[in-house]
């Protein structure tokens, strides 16, 4: 089934928006015109209720401009693409719209080549954000961190590292899972507009669709490479020739892959990083946190407007990818992050805030379940089994008996 790309038409002229219709109707299969609007002010509120893929704005418009429009529907959604259609070609007008993230202007009467044009280089950058930014799974940052952990070589003892193990409650089992562990450099990341952050997300979503393994973590970054490990891929590749190839075609850049090793348990994958055999890759992975005090001070400065954002809007479903998006950082690279600045987990912070919270509120005459969903648990249940982790009492239990003894 072609996925049609919704297109909101914001123009006051009524002969421009039945040509443009009529083209798109009649010679663009795969797109459709979802509304037709003729001021801004009316394509904001349209928008709010049912965001389009692509804008294609005119600039002059009676209420709301489409300049103004565009910058508001920039604070509210990431998620579309804008198109300057208009009769006016001044210079200022364009640099505007290149600040505002247009990157098609054209101009009235139109070409219907480069209408065609900007539609089509508007689906590509949809779909290369759909697969920069869509998270196929969302992994435990707990269980991240302990990966990363083994492979620095941080657990030289096979009965700590198990013990851990046993705690994070893997999709794998400890003796049993195989995987791989490679190493991505990336040629030509010049022609990628998205971020770097974006670029690992995006590769990760592509080995997802390949090889559907049950784990896998982008676990150490320099400029312009990653290591990514893989745990029980559905095959084992001989050569990486299809994920370059999808690479090449999708986010249009050039990767070298190295498959670094391969290791058939966790156990194993513990022993090869704990090693001497690895030391030239620990080597690498000490490099990155051997940062500079300018990038400490940055990731500190990040960190504490993400733990601000947490304290705000803790009773909301704050993902740890949400909440890093909002800093600009994959969940993985948050993860760590969160862990050097705090020295505890995002996971472990969160429930921390709600908890406390909890505390506050079972000082009033709420109702425990009230009080759940206020500090972010719709599940009352969920909210009980963490309580009793944090406080070792219900919240029944603290309400009755450790208020008194306060």
């Amino acid at each position: 089934m072609i996925y049609m790309y919704r297109i909101m038409l914001v123009d006051d002229e009524i002969v421009s928006q039945n040509i443009v219709q009529q083209y798109i109707a009649t010679r663009l299969p795969g797109y459709q015109i979802s509304a037709v609007l003729n001021n801004g002010w009316e394509a904001l509120q349209a928008f709010r209720d049912s965001p389009a893929d692509i804008m294609l704005v005119d600039i002059r418009m009676p209420v709301m401009d489409g300049l103004t429009l565009i910058e508001k529907l920039n604070e509210i959604s990431n998620d579309y693409v804008p198109i300057i259609i208009s009769s006016y070609g001044e210079f200022e007008y364009a640099k505007t719209a290149m600040k505002l993230g247009v990157a098609h202007y054209l101009l009235k009467p139109l070409d219907f080549k480069e209408l065609t044009h900007a539609l089509e280089a508007a689906a590509k950058t949809l779909e290369f954000k759909r697969i920069a930014y869509t998270s196929l799974t969302w992994q435990d940052d707990n269980q991240e961190l302990y990966l990363t952990d083994v492979l620095k070589g941080k657990y030289p003892d096979r009965a700590l590292a198990q013990a851990d193990f046993s705690e994070l409650d893997f999709p794998f089992s400890y003796d049993s899972c195989n995987g791989l562990y490679i190493r991505i450099d990336f040629m030509n990341t010049d022609v990628w507009m998205y971020g770097r952050d974006a670029l690992l997300t995006a590769m990760t979503n592509l080995i997802n669709l390949l090889y559907s393994p049950s784990y896998v973590l982008p676990v150490f970054r320099k400029q312009n490479c990653c290591n990514y490990l893989l745990i029980d891929p559905n095959r084992n590749p001989e050569s990486f020739d299809e994920l370059c190839a999808q690479v090449r075609q999708i986010l249009k850049i050039t990767i070298r892959i190295q498959l670094l090793f391969s290791f058939d348990s966790a156990e194993n994958l513990r022993s090869i990083s704990s090693g001497r055999q690895n030391r030239e890759l620990t080597a690498d992975m000490k490099s990155e946190e051997d940062l500079s005090d300018t990038d400490k001070t940055a990731i500190r400065a990040s960190i504490e407007k993400a733990i601000a954002y947490m304290k705000e809007h803790y009773a909301q479903d704050l993902t740890r990818d949400s909440v890093a998006e909002r800093i600009y950082m994959s969940g993985a690279h948050f993860s760590r992050c969160f862990k050097m600045v705090t020295n505890i987990s995002y996971k472990d912070y969160l429930t921390e805030i709600r908890m406390q919270k909890a505390m506050e509120l079972l000082k009033t005459n709420i109702r425990v379940a009230d009080i759940a969903e206020r500090v972010g648990y719709p599940n009352p249940n969920r909210f009980n089994i963490n309580f009793r982790h944090y406080t070792s009492y219900t919240p029944s239990e603290y309400r009755t008996y450790v208020l008194k003894m306060i």
